[in-house]
């Protein structure tokens, strides 16, 4: 399916409600939601995709779009709409968790480098410190991302667990979420966590689950996808809120995706690429 119908269908009004009241709408909630999603599932810059729409009327009509807006305009979106397109990849979540029984879910962090940022800021990962921006992710046993968070690169991993889970069996974790409140908070949506030892917390010997040393490629993966399908294009805007709408709008992308292989019986989930130019 071609790329601007198949965000038509999924990108619905049931999924984005349409602006009620008197007045001028402009291009509408639904096709500034949908223009910002088909950006990064095709991988157009600003100026690309004002060059894309020119060219392609049917893409428009597609999209909803009436006339065809100008950089500015498109990154105004970006920030103004940063909660609708957090609320498109949740609804795109709770699809695919319906589609998909999760069984497992893994939870993890990467780093989006920008030392350029004002909103950046210091953090640390495996490979030692950054200046930046932290995705925090959950992906289920096919390596779909279920739940994120956009967060300066300063902020620890474990408190943001109970914010990325979704209803599973198990959950395991390596020793960043090595915490009671964490193990709790699975427990308490009936999943069995499994959560590698953190020595410096508990003073014992360093003990990882062996689900972990199985399955923990698949977060590692997704995270490849996920930074690989953006092509830094969180660099090339300015502030947490815009680098956000930019973040979900990318997973949104690899969630419509996933639901067109889903549709089309098709046994690999992460095609992403092959809407690319």
């Amino acid at each position: 399916m071609e790329a601007s119908n198949l965000i038509r269908l999924v990108v619905n009004k049931k999924i984005v409600s349409p602006q009620k009241g008197r007045g001028r709408r402009g291009y509408g909630n639904l096709a500034r939601v949908r223009i910002l999603i088909y950006q990064r599932l095709k991988g157009f810059n600003d100026c690309q995709l004002i060059r894309h729409l020119k060219a392609n009327p049917k893409v428009r009509r597609n999209l909803g779009l009436k006339g065809i807006p100008d950089r500015s305009r498109i990154s105004r979106w970006k920030e103004q709409y940063s909660d609708l397109v957090i609320l498109v990849f949740n609804k795109l979540s709770a699809i695919i968790q319906l589609a998909i029984k999760t069984k497992i879910l893994i939870p993890d962090s990467t780093p989006l480098e920008d030392e350029e940022d004002q909103d950046a800021k210091i953090g640390f990962y495996s490979r030692g410190p950054f200046k930046g921006f932290k995705t925090h992710l959950s992906v289920n046993q096919l390596g779909l991302p279920l739940k994120a968070i956009l967060t300066p690169g300063n902020k620890h991993d474990s408190p943001f667990l109970p914010e990325l889970l979704v209803p599973c069996e198990i959950v395991p974790a390596d020793a960043a979420y090595d915490s009671n409140s964490n193990r709790k908070a699975c427990r308490k949506i009936g999943a069995k966590p499994v959560i590698a030892r953190n020595r410096r917390r508990s003073k014992k010997r360093r003990w990882t689950p062996k689900i972990l040393k199985k399955k923990r490629y698949i977060v590692e993966q997704a995270n490849a996808i996920i930074k690989n399908s953006m092509n830094r294009c969180w660099q090339k805007v300015r502030g947490i809120v815009r680098k956000t709408s930019v973040v979900f709008a990318s997973l949104s992308a690899i969630l419509i995706t996933s639901i067109d292989s889903i549709l089309c019986n098709k046994t690999n989930l992460r095609e992403f690429s092959r809407f690319r130019i």
